[in-house]
């Protein structure tokens, strides 16, 4: 009756619990059968329930200089707060209410917790306790995208694996480096106790968007899959230990949010509310057969067109697929033909705020329902209808997060509230869980290897042992013994032990390596950064490119000479006849080194040219603060979080004049758990002013993080000159 992630136990949003109260009355009073609501646990989240303690990301110090993010553990029973782990947003476009999107997902093997911020910082915490095991900062560590939406994914438990997912601009553009400079919706694989990186794997590259489809995984005909729409507008399937890819289904001509819908007969049904692939219509539900992929292309059972169910996933209840579309109109569809059995409206909207919309459940034959706007209901199918059992009303309150079950209790989040709605002196009860699909054993012969951690960053002359999975083509674990001929390889800088122990150069040099690693004829790889002590420093005479250690550094920016003089320029993503809509990548950072760096300065050069009367945005980055010239605001600005007023510190006057050259100046240094952030602007070759443009101290501060260019540059270029960092 545990409720682990926000999709239910077996991932499909069905709870096998009877009994459930149906009528319920917000307001509460005698016979409401309202158990406890509380205020500091509502927001967007879908709460999870596990070992008798719920599990929500909230808002912490709403619309103050200290606004962030927190996971919240409180008392299932009773709604009163356990702990809480607090973290700040930092360098990420998301406004505040948008905070909370995605939810905190639970190891029932373990105790332990995993959340994912809107800036993509990502934690494991001690369920019991609250305490931090391990954390990823995964924009500047492995280039993630945090874009203005605030859509953020999910992660995903399987075996000692945990899965999560991202739009991603990483490092290297050649074949032997995966391309991974080249946006991608990417899978990121690590090891859920320690927080080592097994593999990363994507879908096809420059997708529409980002999403925030979560995954489903079971066995499919034998074979284990991870199932989930992309951002590239596929249904996509891949190894979840490996993250090999199996199938691809494309669907939308935009990123697909709704998590599909996987039946254990090895069906798929997904929906989205995007253009499709066929025709110019808006809109769809498909239902695919995915038992017998052939050169990973699945058949198509049926596909209905014009149903804009782009946000709520859908649920099924006997052999009939139910999607609630924006409008709130429930439509039943036939599982086998995607004939229409069953339609009934309901409110008159099912988005919250933000482009996100609650997911009903179902239990014991029924659908709980709740609508955006706040509408709940109870419907039960019945002949050609869906008879309404129960309603209710929250009045005024809008409705982003699904409601969920554990233990007899119905849990109803909006963005005021969280409803606990029960009957105190009803015994809990539940059939068993449906039995879950076997997987098929293959063979022992390797087809897979795994070479671990698989992205990392090093220090001349330090060291790393490498550890070795091999996975046969089914991409099942085969004993360790199975590769005990494993034969190292280092393609660039460095030395490898016949063991796999890596030593990095020792020269102060910023230098990438490959680690391949053969097991017989088949190899795997892991790629490794090797990025000396600051101080650092570029003026770009002699690359001939940018620095292939800066992650996203090879996509939008390239090394130009004028007169003489070279630096790098980041090209404008402008609107083309084919793509009209072409904005992806106007926004980027180009992160640089260890995500753990602190006390230190950056200074840089930088121009703005001008295209059609506006000019781009751009700054440096330090420490997780950012001072960048925002030209068509005519301001400077040092924040941390651009979007949010609260967290903006200090503004000034200042429009910089295209072509011409500034030097900006930041410093972040840590003291006494406070941290001191100064920054100045001035143009190029004139005498460094005294004073401080802007100068603030942040009492919640960022005390680490990579050294890092901003750039928006959605209509003229941006160019870098004379780029250094240095230790305070």
């Amino acid at each position: 009756m545990d409720w682990p992630n926000w999709r239910g136990p077996q991932q499909n949003r069905v709870s096998t619990e009877k009994g459930l109260v149906e009528k319920w009355d917000p307001a509460g009073g005698e016979g409401s059968h309202l158990l406890w609501k509380n205020k500091d646990l509502a927001g967007r989240s879908t709460p999870i329930v596990m070992h008798g303690k719920l599990y929500a990301i909230v808002h912490d110090q709403t619309e103050s200089a200290n606004e962030g993010e927190k996971v919240v553990c409180a008392d299932a029973a009773t709604g009163k707060t356990l702990w809480e782990h607090r973290f700040n947003v930092y360098l990420s476009d998301a406004p505040a209410e948008r905070i909370g999107w995605s939810s905190v997902v639970g190891d029932p093997e373990t105790g332990r917790v995993y959340a994912q911020g809107i800036c993509d910082y990502f934690c494991c915490l001690d369920g019991e306790t609250g305490k931090l095991v391990w954390d990823h900062s995964l924009h500047e560590e492995y280039g993630t995208v945090s874009t203005y939406g605030g859509r953020t994914n999910f992660p995903i438990i399987f075996e000692d694996n945990l899965l999560i997912s991202a739009v991603m601009v990483g490092w290297g553009d050649e074949p032997k480096y995966n391309r991974f400079a080249i946006p991608a919706h990417r899978f990121m694989c690590f090891n859920k106790a320690t927080g080592e990186l097994r593999w990363i794997n994507g879908t096809s590259p420059s997708p529409y968007d980002t999403t925030f489809s979560t995954p489903t995984c079971l066995p499919i005909g034998g074979l284990q899959e991870l199932v989930f729409c992309s951002g590239d507008g596929g249904v996509w399937s891949l190894q979840p230990r490996t993250g090999k890819a199996i199938w691809t289904y494309p669907f939308g001509r935009a990123g697909l949010n709704c998590s599909p819908l996987v039946t254990p007969e090895g069906n798929v049904f997904a929906t989205h509310g995007v253009e499709n692939t066929v025709g110019t219509s808006m809109g769809g539900v498909v239902g695919l057969d995915v038992t017998k992929p052939e050169n990973q292309k699945v058949k198509e059972l049926w596909r209905k067109f014009e149903i804009m169910a782009q946000f709520v996933s859908p649920v099924m209840i006997d052999d009939t697929v139910y999607v609630i579309d924006d409008t709130a109109r429930i439509t039943g569809l036939d599982a086998k033909t995607g004939e229409v059995v069953r339609r009934k409206k309901l409110g008159s909207v099912m988005r919250g705020t933000g482009d996100s919309s609650p997911t009903p459940f179902v239990a014991d034959g029924k659908i709980y329902v709740i609508t955006g706007d706040g509408q709940w209901y109870v419907l039960k199918p019945n002949g050609k209808d869906l008879q309404v059992v129960a309603k209710a009303k929250l009045s005024g309150e809008a409705v982003n997060a699904s409601p969920i079950v554990s233990h007899g209790r119905t849990y109803v989040t909006s963005m005021d509230y969280m409803y606990c709605l029960g009957d105190k002196d009803q015994k809990p009860e539940a059939d068993p869980l449906p039995k879950w699909p076997d997987e098929t054993k293959g063979d022992d012969k390797v087809a897979q290897v795994q070479v671990v951690p698989y992205d990392i960053v090093l220090a001349p002359g330090k060291n790393q042992e490498y550890k070795v999975r091999v996975f046969n083509a089914k991409g099942q674990l085969l004993p360790d013994s199975l590769a005990k001929e494993a034969k190292f390889a280092v393609d660039g800088p460095g030395k490898i032990s016949e063991s796999g122990a890596y030593t990095a150069p020792d020269e102060n040099e910023h230098q990438v390596a490959l680690v391949t690693c053969k097991v017989g004829e088949v190899a795997g790889t892991a790629r490794i950064r090797v990025i000396p002590p600051l101080p650092w420093k570029w003026d770009f005479e002699k690359e001939k490119a940018v620095p292939l250690t800066w992650l996203g550094g090879r996509v939008r920016w390239e090394v130009r000479d004028k007169d003489g003089e070279k630096y790098i320029a980041k090209k404008a993503v402008l609107p083309t006849p084919k793509d009209p809509k072409n904005k992806l990548g106007t926004r980027s950072f180009l992160w640089m080194g260890p995500a753990n760096l602190s006390n230190y300065t950056v200074q840089a050069d930088l121009q703005v040219q001008e295209n059609d009367g506006k000019m781009p945005d751009a700054g440096i980055i330090a420490s997780g603060y950012e001072l960048t010239m925002r030209a068509q605001n005519h301001k400077a600005k040092l924040d941390s979080w651009a979007s949010n007023n609260y967290r903006s510190f200090k503004e000034v006057p200042f429009t910089p004049e295209p072509g011409k050259w500034y030097t900006l100046k930041l410093t972040v240094a840590p003291e006494k758990g406070e941290v001191k952030v100064r920054g100045k602007i001035w143009p190029r070759g004139e005498k460094e002013p005294a004073d401080w443009t802007m100068e603030v101290v942040d009492k919640s501060p960022n005390l680490r993080g990579t050294p890092a260019v901003y750039g928006n540059s959605g209509d003229a270029e941006i160019y870098l000159d004379n780029f250094s960092v240095t230790a305070n």
